[in-house]
């Protein structure tokens, strides 16, 4: 018989992928860990890792134990909701995926006041300018730029949002003027790298105006905003990154980019609490701060790429 102890630290080293972070989420040592790994593996009879030099990977074993593990971990937080009389401890890790201009400078700034109201939750923010995936177990919920196409997830329009075209007064000063859309030919676009594009949806800068020059272009919305603020030139950013920040002016208001945010989860990661929390607020949050997200809505919109 297996301990229940060893497939929590399974799952542990499973989503962290460093003995030391396992550890550090389950309040022990990294021997500890690795006893608790160790332990499981002899019940089982066949290693269920792999180190490598970017961390530990499931072998075949693992990820056919994975989903089995998942299940076990469910059922355990499912008799912990019904037998705590309605006043159930939500706490344990939950890994949110987001792209990384509304994981990094939306949803960060609002995590603490979840975790305040929740102190034994633990929320592992992957903001990155990639899709994640639900279905491969990299996180377990996510927000796209697309509505998920998979089996078995749950999925629900998250909101839309708004972008604008965004420069320091220093740099308009020292070019052209913008009256109209054709004014920004010429004018420097700060642009993503179309063959790394991991969505059409980023693909709106061709459409700004007939002969578009993108001399600085970046993967990350980041990135583009850091160039803009340095005087490079013309970034298209979410209004949300920058709406608290003075040192950008908007240029031609009335052109708005529309787009939207997916959210989802599998199917049954609802049933456990702690998911269920943090999906809740995130959608709660959106909601509540629609007046940021679709910011000074006008006669003109640029609604596909």
């Amino acid at each position: 018989m297996f301990d229940w102890n060893d497939v929590r630290f399974f799952l542990a080293l499973q989503r962290s992928g460093k003995l030391l972070s396992a550890a550090r989420q389950m309040g022990t040592t990294h021997a500890t860990v690795a006893r608790h790994i160790a332990a499981l593996e002899r019940v089982l009879g066949q290693p269920l890792f792999i180190q490598q030099a970017d961390g530990y990977m499931l072998t075949a074993a693992g990820r056919q134990l994975l989903p089995l593990a998942e299940s076990l971990e469910n059922t355990a937080s499912q008799m912990l909701d019904s037998g705590s009389r309605g006043h159930a401890e939500v706490s344990g890790v939950v890994r949110l995926g987001a792209p990384e201009g509304l994981g990094a400078l939306f949803l960060a700034r609002h995590m603490p006041a979840l975790m305040a109201q929740y102190p034994g939750l633990e929320i592992d923010l992957v903001a990155v300018p990639r899709f994640v995936s639900i279905t491969s177990r990299e996180v377990d919920i996510a927000i796209a730029l697309e509505r998920p196409q998979a089996n078995m997830v749950v999925t629900r329009k998250l909101t839309d949002y708004c972008l604008g075209l965004y420069a320091t007064p220093a740099y308009l000063a020292g070019h052209a003027p913008i009256r109209e859309r054709e004014d920004l030919n010429g004018h420097a676009i700060l642009a993503y790298v179309d063959d790394l594009l991991f969505t059409r949806e980023l693909m709106y800068h061709h459409g700004l105006c007939r002969h578009p020059s993108m001399p600085l272009r970046s993967t990350s919305v980041v990135a583009q905003k850091e160039a803009a603020l340095a005087d490079g030139g013309i970034a298209v950013l979410p209004y949300y990154t920058i709406y608290d920040d003075p040192r950008l002016a908007q240029i031609l208001p009335e052109l708005r980019i529309v787009r939207s945010y997916w959210i989802s989860a599998r199917s049954n990661i609802r049933r456990t609490l702690r998911y269920r929390v943090v999906w809740d607020y995130v959608v709660d949050l959106c909601q509540s701060m629609q007046w940021l997200l679709l910011h000074e809505p006008q006669d003109r919109s640029i609604e596909t790429a």
